[in-house]
């Protein structure tokens, strides 16, 4: 964790939530990284009540984050309390945390399944009594429809106009990355993300996919080194034990694997063109800090990418040789569901 919060730090983020302080190693991580001077403020999350916070404080946290359900029917499942007690729990847990020094971050989380005159009343109240530095909804099960995260921010906005307003997402529908994106575009100041979007269930908001979405592709600015992305998310994969997807976004090994004819055709001609291999690609590998670009022996190879592959491994084959290589290329990589190596290139080739 100290580790993973030192590249987040070098990455530009803004803050770092480091977890529960409650859990003794999460009290000595906090502990550890306040004495650090990182750029980034140092966080973590509690509970709706005193004993959290004042652990909270001891470890150091500079930014507190008290979350609760405003969930009607959870509060009163699992709180037995009402409307009016959920109130002012929470805002007499945001006063104290003010308090005892900290930076105050409220989240009313599962908050996208009650209807909009219940949210205005709930974060109002809460937002008016406790007066937290900060605001954060929660859609905890990533249903809300990205048009609506997008107005319901305009409405969110217009209550608080002063204040920091965060987007805490999950990844049930596959949305997260697209709510966060409206988010933001609909006036939140920032998203909880998480690298890799490791979380619970289907995970949280995918920290590199909202970057590069955001600050490459919509043009917002982060403030965030961009190169760095692909070693942090190596690092949480290694670390975690939670391996990710070859056809991931920013850090799936398939990114810039290139295999179809057409494509490579198109590059050679950029090329030749004096046009940067950009002309096909999302982005350059160099940008999120990747170097590895590939032209790959597979099923979607056509003359011009047999050309190129000939050409550097310095083989010379005839017209017939080479229209029964190329077959022979696309039927074995068809059969294996993957690309094939050099050797296994040859191979055909000798055969």
């Amino acid at each position: 964790k100290i580790m993973l919060a030192e590249e987040l730090d070098a990455l530009g983020v803004e803050a770092v939530e480091i977890g529960l302080p409650m859990l003794e190693k999460d009290f000595k991580v906090i502990q550890a990284l306040r004495k650090r001077n990182l750029k980034t403020k140092v966080g973590c999350l509690v509970r709706a009540n005193r004993s959290d916070i004042d652990l909270a404080v001891d470890a150091g946290a500079e930014l507190i984050c008290v979350e609760h359900t405003v969930n009607p029917y959870s509060c009163k499942l699992a709180y037995d309390i009402d409307e009016q007690e959920l109130i002012a729990r929470n805002a007499e847990c945001c006063l104290y945390a003010k308090e005892k020094g900290s930076i105050v971050n409220w989240m009313g989380w599962d908050a996208f399944r009650q209807t909009k005159e219940y949210i205005e009343r709930v974060f109002k109240a809460v937002v008016e009594q406790g007066k937290p530095d900060r605001v954060t909804i929660a859609d905890t099960f990533g249903m809300a429809h990205p048009v609506a995260v997008f107005d319901f921010f305009r409405e969110f906005r217009k209550w608080f106009p002063d204040k920091l307003l965060e987007f805490h997402c999950h990844n049930d529908f596959g949305m997260a990355t697209a709510n966060a994106i409206a988010a933001i575009t609909g006036g939140a100041n920032s998203a909880h993300t998480a690298i890799n979007g490791l979380g619970e269930r289907a995970g949280n908001i995918a920290l590199e996919e909202l970057a590069i979405a955001g600050q490459m592709a919509m043009g917002i600015d982060f403030g965030l080194d961009l190169t760095r992305l692909n070693r942090i998310s190596k690092l949480a994969a290694q670390f975690s034990r939670f391996p990710y997807a070859a056809n991931k976004p920013v850090i799936g090994s398939n990114l810039f694997n290139v295999d179809s004819g057409m494509i490579i055709h198109i590059l050679a001609a950029a090329d030749k063109a004096g046009f940067p291999k950009l002309a096909m690609l999302p982005y350059q590998p160099g940008a999120v800090g990747r170097d590895d670009f590939r032209f790959v022996y597979g099923k979607g190879a056509g003359g011009a990418a047999l050309d190129k592959f000939l050409k550097e491994l310095g083989i010379e084959a005839t017209q017939e040789q080479r229209k029964e290589i190329l077959e022979k290329l696309k039927t074995e990589a068809a059969l294996r569901k993957a690309f094939l190596e050099k050797d296994e290139f040859l191979h055909i080739i000798k055969s």
